[in-house]
């Protein structure tokens, strides 16, 4: 069977660089380096890397930061955004700004912005990829990320954990598309980040609603339509959405990914450098194990060769 022209596009790789230094964290944040700081993030994220990196599809690259909890656009909106969420300790952050300045001189292009998360940075970045001919592969587990998967190629990847969803699984687990999820996240809420949603609204009701409405500015015309809809007490959750219209429209603003924002690099300015020179030096000034040198270098090189080949 002849492979479609949609499966032979280039690849442009959007990496959620957060949820990998996270879970290294976790597991084991506090760990020394060889300096003796604390290092488990960074050497959890160079271990991750020398595991996936080298099966990515060779072309453009980001890796995409965010630079903190209670900032941006979103808390303009509500200020109780995220703000469950405890501030970054100072371990974690000094290992997070080794852990760009490691990507930079790998030679990879590193993004982070003061207004928008790393999630409208992919979202926006996803964008101008696919209109210029990229199939978008995004490295995450996020759910939120689902709205980036548009092209019928496209896919969330988890390399970790194995997962691998494109457009169709996605519509499959959620049964929505990757467009209404916002409008999903709006109605259920989402805990995670802080989104009141409606009572006795979870993501399958939601879906449900979705699937007959289509999204939320349809379901805010007209309320009384969600008591059509197969749901458990649909009259009552038809009530309280009329009740809730202002809420539900701040909710989505908050849930949408902004896929707009301006000054972004390029789809041809994320090609892959190379490590700089002195690698040595610099791998063991930021805390690389001396064990992880020889593959995160290998790693990191089979890009920049791999365009070559394929430019030739």
């Amino acid at each position: 069977m002849n492979a479609s022209p949609e499966s032979r596009l280039p690849t442009l790789t959007l990496v959620d660089s957060s949820i990998f230094v996270f879970r290294a964290w976790f597991a084991r944040g506090l760990d020394p380096d060889p300096q003796g700081r604390p290092g488990g993030a960074l050497h959890g994220l160079v271990h991750s890397l020398c595991q996936w990196l080298p099966t990515c599809a060779p072309g453009p690259i980001a890796f995409c930061l965010d630079t903190g909890l209670r900032q941006g656009f979103r808390h303009r909106i509500d200020p109780a955004y995220k703000a469950h969420r405890p501030p970054a300790p100072p371990a974690l952050r000094a290992q997070f700004l080794r852990i760009r300045e490691l990507l930079d001189r790998l030679g990879f292009a590193t993004l982070a912005d003061p207004e928008y998360e790393a999630d409208d940075l992919i979202a926006s970045l996803a964008r101008s990829g696919r209109a210029a001919g990229y199939r978008i592969d995004v490295k995450s587990a996020d759910k939120d990320l689902t709205q980036v998967i548009l092209g019928e190629v496209d896919r969330l990847h988890d390399p970790e954990r194995g997962t691998d969803l494109d457009r169709r699984a996605i519509e499959k687990r959620f049964r929505i598309r990757p467009e209404q999820v916002a409008d999903m996240l709006a109605l259920a809420g989402d805990a995670s980040d802080n989104i009141p949603g409606i009572d006795g609204v979870g993501p399958k009701t939601a879906s449900r609603i979705l699937c007959r409405l289509r999204d939320l500015d349809t379901v805010l015309a007209d309320p009384a339509a969600v008591a059509r809809c197969n749901i458990r007490r649909a009259p009552a959750v038809a009530t309280a959405i009329a009740g809730a219209a202002d809420r539900l429209r701040m909710s989505r603003r908050l849930t949408g990914l902004a896929d707009r924002i301006p000054g972004l690099p390029t789809v041809g300015q994320l090609r892959p450098r190379g490590p700089e020179p002195d690698a040595s030096i610099w791998l063991r000034e930021l805390g690389v194990a001396p064990d992880y040198h020889a593959p995160l270098l290998a790693a990191a090189s089979v890009w920049p060769r791999a365009e070559t080949r394929q430019s030739a």
